[in-house]
């Protein structure tokens, strides 16, 4: 029955992740009580919002409106594909494995299929959009550091020793984030020759 099947899936362990929200798990059940065509549609709603980063509200207002579902409810099992389908991106999940979660779930064995199958012709493309975004959004946008001398410790042995500080200010996408970092002078010199040795590789493929 459907209760067993919601009990089971949520002791289970999955591919795209190993222990879920219970409230993740209950909005992908949800899924199969769409209709193929709902679902093929609504899956492409989340593979446009994987590509863009935010949720076609237009698109789900007008699939709300044909279906007659009420955009709440709508919206939070978008939200559980886009989560799945995002950490089955991360983990590069095959076809299978998206089939293999999706009937752990609960999900109808042709409905699953057929979202393993979606998932089969758009994985490359998505792959590829998340990497750029990856690239863009992860800019370094400024270096700052500077030297200091440590004046007192709880050991002696610390006290005048030197050491580097490092501000690194990253691009994440809608704002910049510093992030901040401390090494001593033999950290930094390991450090430093890492980055000479990452130089001559990236000259190397150029």
């Amino acid at each position: 029955s459907a209760v067993v099947i919601r009990l089971a899936a949520a002791t289970m362990s999955f591919a795209f992740a190993a222990s879920p929200d219970q409230k993740i798990i209950s909005d992908l059940q949800t899924l199969d009580k769409l209709s193929e065509g709902q679902l093929e549609q609504l899956v492409g709603l989340t593979f446009d919002t994987l590509t863009t980063g935010r949720l076609p509200e237009e698109q789900i207002a007008a699939f709300a409106g044909e279906h007659g579902i009420k955009p709440k409810p709508l919206k939070d099992i978008l939200r559980g594909l886009i989560f799945f389908l995002s950490e089955s991106l991360k983990k590069n999940l095959s076809s299978e494995s998206i089939v293999s979660d999706m009937t752990k779930i609960g999900i109808d064995a042709k409905k699953s299929e057929r979202i393993g199958s979606l998932w089969k012709t758009t994985f490359t493309k998505l792959a590829q959009t998340m990497k750029e975004k990856t690239l863009k959004v992860n800019q370094l946008v400024d270096l700052q550091w500077k030297f200091g001398v440590t004046a007192s410790s709880d050991s002696l042995q610390q006290v005048n020793t030197c050491f580097l500080q490092l501000k690194f200010v990253i691009n994440t996408g809608n704002k910049t984030e510093d992030v901040l970092m401390e090494m001593t002078l033999p950290q930094f010199y390991k450090f430093l020759q890492q980055m000479e040795q990452a130089q001559r590789q990236c000259a190397a493929y150029t």
